[in-house]
């Protein structure tokens, strides 16, 4: 039986589940610790695969030619008037009834029936239509036969690119290009923040880095990393606050001026922007007149008894944890003409006083690691966390906690890559302490990340600062989801407004019937006379008479289709948001969007810090190749 990492209980230990978890949470750690940092995956589809050569050439149908039809059809149709046919077999059936009788007739008249029969216009039209039928049905087979085989061509080509495509690595590394000194994530939740510190810390502790997670969310941010590091025999460290700082003499950091500035600092982050920079000299005058006077430790009891010293409420009788000696009374008792009287020194005084003693109240929690100087551990992990169930006594340690970090900064430099110090649930301390650390953060050589929930009007002045980058996670408001769409940029983009389609046919049919009918009758009528009255005389007359007659007939038939497909699109240039806000509302706990100015220019990347997406096949140990 062993305690389960909580502490709330018992586990066995042994059973089949157990062993099968425990190997994978040891496989899990072993892929998060192992490779270059990382800030989540970027999914990359396979290219499609190329048009074949033959895909814009398909086969095409093309219909025999029905001139024999029409020119059958012509001619059955100017062969109504079959009288010279018929007038034909009658004088053959007669020719045959005197040769040879009635019995040759008979058989004359059939065959030539037949022989009609079969040289009829009519009949000459349904054979060239049969004919073109049969043609037809060759060439439809023909055809589809060549489609068949066109489309198993490109099937298989395309089949060949998709078994290559699986062979392709689909996820890769989000690396950061720029190398900037500050990274800003805004949104979020606690368990998506949990997923990029274990991806992110991974590699980072795996190298050999310290790596210190300020949390001031209450939503421990850091345990799934803590988790892993510690199954990599990574050492990890928790510093609980404020009860860690209650047993620390306060000078093993602090000088009484940094200590006074660090106390002061915290107290005006406190209050509003613009208020009287009055009362941060006063706060620096009293802090540091008691801390001077102190004979013995710095702690924050002592330091509050010495406050109540200086408003004369100091009761040596009722010695408590933070009982002064007579002659530290004496001292900062004589100490109180120099602060002065006034009424606003008193207030300010009392003020102080009060959020001293605040911190005081708090459940001492012993820990040898109480001092931010001694939290950078070369390739460990020390977790800071800030809880109280009240919340003045929290904001207040928040505040404290997060100038203590600042006060190291400013007194150590570290090598360029060697720290890397996270602050989670940093918003409410204001966009000037914010910028304050990101600038000492820089001149320390410590790479800055904040953890920001809110984009809100203070910290979107913070975010694109100056050698940083900026992470956006889940944004639930629709105010800070528009206001992270705007930072992330517009865009120009084509857009189909208008699509227009149009289908005409036009069907023309036209027959012609015309009958020509002449008939013409000529009558000529001569005398003729010669001789004299002595040789007599000769007299004649002649007479002729012609008829003509002619008939002719006509019948056409045209018939025409025309066809026409018109299709038409209208596109539209628009400057709109490169991410919709609606997008960044909807993205996965994990799911992140990065922005950063690189050599290649700006850059959004869209990702995901999901530290199971090691198990995944198909995943490249480099980031993806520059398209530029």
């Amino acid at each position: 039986m062993s305690a389960d990492e909580g502490g709330t209980g018992l586990k066995e230990e042994g059973g089949p589940g157990d062993r099968e978890e425990d190997a994978a949470d040891a496989e899990l750690a072993l892929r998060v610790f192992t490779g270059d940092e990382r800030w989540g995956w970027e999914f990359v589809q396979p290219p499609a695969p190329p048009a074949h050569r033959d895909a814009g050439n398909p086969p095409v149908y093309t219909d025999p030619s029905d001139s024999e039809v029409r020119s059958a059809q012509e001619r059955a149709m100017g062969g109504k008037n079959t009288s010279s046919s018929g007038c034909a077999i009658l004088i053959a059936g007669i020719a045959a009834f005197a040769a040879g009788g009635m019995g040759a007739a008979v058989i004359v008249v059939i065959l030539v029936i037949v022989v009609f029969a079969m040289t009829s216009p009519q009949a000459k039209l349904r054979a060239a239509e049969h004919r073109l039928a049969s043609a037809r049905q060759r060439a439809r087979n023909d055809y589809e036969a060549r489609t068949k085989a066109w489309q198993q061509r490109l099937a298989a080509h395309n089949a060949e690119h998709l078994r290559h495509n699986e062979t392709l690595e689909t996820w890769f590394p989000i690396s950061l290009t720029s190398k900037p000194s500050r990274i800003d994530v805004f949104g979020g939740t606690g368990n998506g923040w949990a997923s990029l510190l274990a991806t992110l810390g991974g590699p980072l502790l795996g190298g050999g880095q310290s790596v210190v997670v300020l949390d001031l969310s209450q939503q421990a941010v850091a345990l799934e990393l803590a988790g892993l590091a510690a199954r990599r025999g990574v050492a990890v460290s928790h510093v609980p606050m404020p009860g860690a700082l209650l047993g620390q003499d306060l000078r093993e950091e602090f000088t009484s001026e940094e200590l006074a500035e660090a106390l002061a600092e915290a107290l005006a982050s406190m209050r509003p922007p613009g208020a009287d920079i009055d009362l941060h000299t006063i706060d620096v005058d009293v802090v540091q007149t008691v801390a001077d006077l102190l004979e013995g430790p710095v702690t924050f009891a002592r330091l509050a008894a010495g406050l109540r010293v200086l408003l004369r409420v100091y009761d040596v009788d009722a010695q408590g944890p933070g009982a002064l000696s007579l002659s530290e009374v004496d001292s900062i008792t004589q100490a109180v003409d120099l602060l002065g009287q006034g009424e606003r020194v008193q207030n300010e005084l009392r003020y102080v006083r009060a959020q001293t003693e605040l911190l005081t109240k708090a459940e001492a929690a012993a820990t040898p690691d109480a001092l931010a100087s001694g939290w950078w551990r070369p390739g460990g992990l020390t977790v800071v966390t800030t809880e109280d169930l009240v919340q003045r006594r929290k904001d207040l340690t928040d505040r404290f906690v997060f100038f203590q970090l600042l006060h190291t900064l400013r007194k150590r430099a570290f090598a360029p890559g060697s720290g890397t110090l996270v602050v989670a649930g940093a918003d409410h301390l204001g966009r000037e302490a914010l910028e304050t650390m990101g600038r000492q953060a820089r001149t320390a050589g410590v790479r800055l990340v904040f953890l920001l929930e809110h984009l809100r009007e203070a910290t979107v002045q913070v975010a694109g600062g100056s050698d940083s980058a900026t992470v956006f996670m889940r944004m639930g408001n629709g105010e800070e989801a528009k206001a992270a769409a705007q930072f992330i940029g517009q865009e120009h983009k084509f857009l189909v407004n208008q699509l227009t389609r149009q289908v005409g046919e036009t069907v023309t049919e036209g027959r012609g019937t015309s009958y020509s009918y002449q008939r013409g009758l000529s009558d000529t009528e001569g005398f003729n006379r010669g001789g004299g009255w002595k040789s007599g005389s000769n007299w004649g007359s002649s007479r002729s008479s012609s008829t003509s007659l002619s008939r002719s007939w006509q019948d056409s038939t045209n018939t025409s289709t025309a066809r026409s497909t018109t299709t038409g699109e209208n596109l539209t240039r628009v400057y709109e948001f490169t991410i919709e806000p609606t997008q960044l509302q909807a993205l996965p706990v994990t799911g992140l969007v990065l922005v950063e100015a690189g050599p290649g220019g700006r850059r959004v990347v869209f990702g995901d810090c999901n530290p199971g997406i090691n198990f995944l096949p198909r995943l490249s140990p480099r980031p993806r190749p520059s398209l530029t």
